[in-house]
């Protein structure tokens, strides 16, 4: 009869053990029970789904000195067996809560995102998310991103070779990041192809025979062997080496009309006595073109 009590007693301890269990994973605790048994490590994390409840990134904030560069995550009501919500402060984005390096992703607030909590160390890490608010990745050496287009793979075909055999159609684009420069190109299978290098110092575009260099101090646009450069107080047109001076065209306009004005006061002396000469309308008639060759759209100074 005792051993029948202390059997009893020990059944409803592990009911009452199981019971907590439950409530405290929620339906993780079926992840768990389907994993395959001998995993190492299978119980010690749980993944946990829910929305950013809050973001701590207001130095105002009195949660801010402790939980800056992290979020709140509050679980979606039917991941868990609580009646009351929960709610994980402290989430971490990245390795560390100094998000000023590295690889980050900052969720928008009320996102859904997904978590995984270490039950050994309770720390808790951003796995996947619905929104970003920030995408960072800072690098040491280099970063590249790029996109290089492959002809479709073919699956009813046993001969058809794998994605990374699957020739590419010439569709490319690429954008590398060093510390000192930025080079970015973009091409297609018509042998079209755009350049732009950036580095602290100067900037540099080519597209085809145009080309487009900016240094501190100068700049120029190309094409061919045409260019028009600017620098401080001086713009040539044609090509750097340039050394005719352009004309103000008002002042040209006005000298224009002075010395036509005068041209038409010219009299000659004849036996019949002073007389105008015979081309005096002609004056007129030029004085009232000279407007016309004024630009409605470029100026100079």
């Amino acid at each position: 009869m005792e051993e029948k009590t202390q059997t009893n007693g020990k059944s409803s301890q592990r009911m009452i053990r199981e019971a907590i269990r439950k409530i405290a994973l929620g339906r993780s605790i079926e992840r768990i029970d389907m994993a395959p048994s001998g995993t190492a490590g299978v119980g010690t994390a749980r993944m946990v789904h829910g929305y950013v409840a809050k973001v701590h990134n207001n130095p105002n904030d009195e949660e801010y000195e402790e939980y800056a560069g992290t979020i709140d995550v509050r679980e979606f009501p039917d991941e868990t067996a609580s009646s009351e919500p929960i709610i994980h402060k402290g989430v971490l984005l990245s390795g560390l809560q100094d998000n000023s390096g590295g690889f980050l992703i900052i969720p928008l607030l009320y996102s859904d995102v997904t978590i995984v909590m270490d039950a050994a160390t309770h720390y808790t890490y951003v796995l996947n998310y619905s929104h970003a608010q920030v995408i960072q990745l800072t690098a040491h050496e280099e970063t590249s991103i790029g996109v290089r287009e492959t002809e479709e793979l073919d699956p009813d075909d046993n001969n058809s070779p794998d994605y990374n055999e699957l020739p590419a159609t010439g569709n490319e684009t690429a954008t590398k990041y060093t510390a000192t420069e930025i080079q970015t190109m973009a091409k297609n299978k018509d042998g079209k192809k755009a350049e732009v290098n950036i580095t602290p110092e100067s900037i540099l575009q080519k597209l085809d025979k145009s080309e487009v260099s900016q240094t501190g101090n100068r700049l120029e646009q190309k094409v061919g062997s045409t260019s028009v450069t600017i620098q401080d107080k001086k713009v040539t047109i044609g090509e750097e080496s340039a050394n005719e001076p352009l004309v103000l065209g008002n002042q040209l306009a006005q000298l224009m009309l002075e010395f036509l004005t005068e041209c038409s006061k010219i009299t000659t002396p004849t036996l019949m006595g002073t007389m105008p000469a015979l081309n005096i309308p002609n004056f007129t008639s030029l004085t009232s073109k000279i407007q016309n060759f004024l630009s409605k759209t470029a100026y100079t100074k």
